[in-house]
């Protein structure tokens, strides 16, 4: 190659190699862009490049290094490029990276490792670390690298070690050499050599720099998103103080006048035992007792969520269980003309804590008849599945969005406008907490929702003794 055309040639290297690493600030591609760049061009007279990091412990290791092995890799590697019609920008994608770092060469030079304390004074490396300078080992002179450098510099005739400064600071190590094609190494080669390793050390910098940014940027990430847990956790223990007083005041207040709307409902129950009265009376009359007992329970359950009392399980009939509480929803479900059925085998038993299963059922048939428009449906069934009872409402409303599923249970969240966000939080604790059940949402925007749960079942053994109907 003539002079001229060999520097044009280095000129239009040396500004594809800068471009390339200016436009990135990825390690790895910064180093594949070095490597590749030293060992593209046979006017170089770099055959072979390898790369090795210098540890803040005092190692040299992480080597990362690219070209052949043997002559006869050589000569297939060489033949390979010169039928290749691939430039220089394309190969410093990482498109073929790790076909060139299955190679035995960059195999062997990712296993080497030496500590800097136990290098003679006289290594060369000590000269290229300490002194920041570029060493070119000819001849014998290849053979004072340390020993486990040997089986590379052997197939060449002349070595290049130099310094890559990285904020200001010798950090990583370069062996180049004329390995088979034994072409003279220049002064204009190693000035060819200083300039990209100089762009390479800024580029280097940049990409640790930015690297260490996107750590801390992810570290504060986490520490916000942190923040934000512990401020919910904060500001819902603030509203759990706050239910835990509200819920006292409401059981001081409100509980007398119940017993005494409940005793006088009941009262006019013992009269229409005896007198021929119409029989809707009757039928408001204890409606308006099982409200009361329901009133009741909301304030125990509130009670409860402030001081999570246990579960008091008994065995329970499911059928008709659920057919009492039909005749106090009753009217519910008459005034939305909502279609109502529930298909629960005769022989199912749950043990669970009536009063607590009674809120569970009041909380989701609710919700199903707020979410169903007239004329929609409410199927309540149940079955028995590896002595586990599983019940499953089902309803034709309006669906869950997305966003409000993954809110779904948590306390004092919730949609309504006059809602306490505490029902669906109140079952999920009942049936999870307090009964070991398990309960699943699937929801479907203008189609319906379904929620399934679990009670556990009595062993048999428990079903003989005076089963609650």
């Amino acid at each position: 190659m003539e002079a001229q055309s060999k520097l044009q040639y280095e000129i239009q290297l040396l500004d594809t190699i800068c471009r390339g690493l200016q436009e990135t600030l990825n390690v790895d591609k910064i180093i594949h862009i070095v490597l590749t760049g030293l060992t593209a061009g046979a006017s170089l007279g770099f055959s072979r490049a390898a790369i090795f990091f210098i540890s803040e412990s005092g190692f040299i290791g992480e080597g990362r290094g690219i070209g052949p092995y043997d002559h006869n890799e050589a000569g297939k590697i060489w033949a390979e490029l010169t039928d290749s019609s691939v430039t220089l920008e394309e190969m410093f994608e990482n498109s073929h990276r790790r076909t060139l770092e299955s190679q035995r060469f960059p195999v062997e030079i990712k296993t080497m490792k030496l500590e800097i304390a136990k290098l003679p004074p006289e290594s060369p490396l000590k000269k290229v670390i300490f002194n920041n300078e570029i060493v070119v080992l000819r001849d014998s002179e290849r053979f004072t690298v340390p020993e486990e450098f040997h089986w590379f510099v052997r197939h060449a005739t002349e070595v290049v070690i130099a310094p890559i400064v990285i904020s200001g600071k010798v950090s990583a190590i370069i062996f180049a050499d004329n390995a088979f094609h034994y072409k003279h190494i220049t002064p204009e080669t190693i000035s060819f050599l200083s300039i990209v390793l100089n762009q390479a050390g800024l580029a280097l910098a940049n990409a640790f720099a930015y690297e260490t940014v996107k750590r801390n940027l992810e570290q504060l990430r986490q520490l916000n998103e942190q923040l934000r847990k512990t401020q919910e956790e904060l500001l819902a223990c603030e509203r759990f103080a706050a239910a835990g007083r509200i819920s006292t005041y409401l059981a001081h207040e409100i509980r007398n006048p119940l017993v005494t709307i409940g005793g006088f409902a009941g009262q006019i129950l013992e009269i229409c035992k005896d007198k021929k009265i119409d029989p809707r009376i009757s039928r408001n009359a204890r409606i308006i007792v099982n409200e009361v007992r329901r009133l009741e329970l909301v304030l125990n359950n509130l009670l409860r969520f402030s001081f999570k009392q246990p579960a008091k399980k008994q065995l329970i009939h499911l059928q008709s269980f659920l057919n009492e509480l039909m005749e106090v929803l009753s009217i519910n479900i008459e005034e939305r003309q909502v279609k109502f059925s529930v298909e629960i085998p005769e022989n199912i038993y749950v043990y669970a804590d009536r009063i607590q299963l009674s809120e569970v059922f009041y909380n989701l048939i609710h919700n199903a008849i707020d979410s169903v428009k007239p004329g929609g449906s409410i199927v309540i069934k149940a079955g028995q599945h590896n002595k586990q009872v599983w019940i499953e409402i089902s309803d034709t409303g309006n669906g869950i969005p997305e966003d409000v599923m993954k809110h779904l249970f948590k306390p004092f969240f919730t949609t309504k406008p006059h809602g306490m966000g505490l029902g669906l939080h109140l079952v999920k604790m009942i049936v999870e907490e307090n009964h070991g059940g398990t309960i699943d949402v699937v929801s479907q925007l203008n189609t319906g929702t379904r929620i399934r749960f679990t009670i556990p079942e009595k062993e048999e053994h428990e079903k003989e003794e005076n089963p609650s109907h």
